[in-house]
């Protein structure tokens, strides 16, 4: 059996989605960049970025705990779930193993069309790397502390959030980035990864960053691997084969560009109903995961167009609806997951 072949987001969604995507992503590139050429957002970038690693020298232990407090604080599925943050600041990475190679006698996937289950892979990410981004910003609920190690934090934190991420919106930018790629070129401001500790019977999310804010973010980043792990089969080789053909660093500069309007899209949903427990957020999302390619597309895809069908609304509504029950009755939560 040959190689799979690359599922972009044209190939997923309709022309009319994409346009709308490219129309956030446009609106988004003025917003968090202005006027700036890219020359401009990579010298501003360095030295904000050196000015936040000076100010934070000294304050680095705070800090990581302050990122998982407050992380665990806006996604209370963390403590429901039990799930342990280990974060740092630092330069260290080493978290991630080299890119997994595809497999050249992929598996049987039987009635499984591949193509499929890569894409519903590649939304997937896409709505991990927009929560990230989203979730970044929340450094706003310790500002008070914050400001009490340096004043100065916040605004800079605000302002590398906005160059590190609205390079994304960018065509230029990311040729760039995918040309560096190719070259072997990994810059990188931080990584994250999720395991399951097989002793504690828990998930750990792994976090390491240049700075706080993207401390944040890599934190946030794994839990919704976490949540992701829904959209896999049963079959451990299929997944495999999905995960090698689709978790590339080639693909992760669309997914950062297209996926914070995946995220918002569903997010909507949740935000825009009478639950209350925050918790239903992350476990609707894992719910969306686990529908049939039948369903799971056209929702993606009407939510990302504001157009979901009476049916989907019911179901979206049903479904968080369910889980706050089950929650009260705390008989559910992410223990499945394992």
């Amino acid at each position: 059996m040959p190689n799979l072949l690359e599922v972009e987001y044209e190939k997923i969604f309709s022309p009319k989605t994409m346009a709308g995507l490219k129309g956030k992503s446009g609106e988004s590139l003025r917003s968090m960049l202005g006027n700036k050429s890219l020359m401009q957002t990579m010298v501003r970038s360095k030295a904000v970025l050196d000015e936040i690693i000076d100010a934070e020298e000294g304050y680095r232990d705070e800090l990581e705990m302050i990122a998982a407090q407050m992380v665990t604080d806006a996604y209370p599925i963390i403590d429901y779930a039990n799930i342990r943050i280990d974060a740092k600041i630092g330069d260290d990475f080493s978290l991630q193993s080299p890119p997994p190679q595809e497999d050249p006698t992929l598996p049987d996937f039987g009635n499984d069309d591949p193509e499929k289950l890569q894409a519903k892979r590649r939304i997937i990410n896409g709505i991990t790397q927009g929560a990230s981004i989203r979730g970044a910003f929340g450094f706003m609920l310790f500002k008070e502390y914050l400001d009490n190690i340096n004043p100065a934090l916040v605004e800079k934190y605000n302002e590398i959030l906005k160059l590190a991420f609205g390079i994304y919106d960018d065509e230029n930018a990311i040729a760039m980035l995918l040309a560096a790629l190719a070259q072997g070129q990994t810059p990188q401001g931080g990584e994250s990864e999720m395991e399951y500790d097989e002793e504690t019977g828990q998930f750990v999310i792994k976090a390491r960053a240049l700075c706080f804010p993207m401390l944040v973010h890599e934190i946030v980043k794994g839990l919704y691997e976490i949540v992701g792990t829904e959209g896999f089969s049963g079959d451990k080789e299929k997944n495999q084969a999905i995960v090698s053909a689709v978790d590339k660093l080639s693909n992760e500069p669309n997914d950062l560009r297209f996926g914070k309007f995946l995220y918002d899209a569903i997010s909507k949903i949740y935000n825009e109903s009478d639950v209350e427990d925050a918790r239903v957020r992350e476990l609707f999302f894992a719910a969306l995961y686990k529908l049939d390619d039948e369903e799971f597309f056209p929702f993606v895809e009407n939510a990302v167009n504001d157009e979901l069908t009476r049916d989907q609304k019911q179901w979206a509504i049903g479904e968080m609806k369910d889980i706050e029950k089950d929650l009260r009755k705390d008989d559910t939560g992410l223990e499945d997951l394992d």
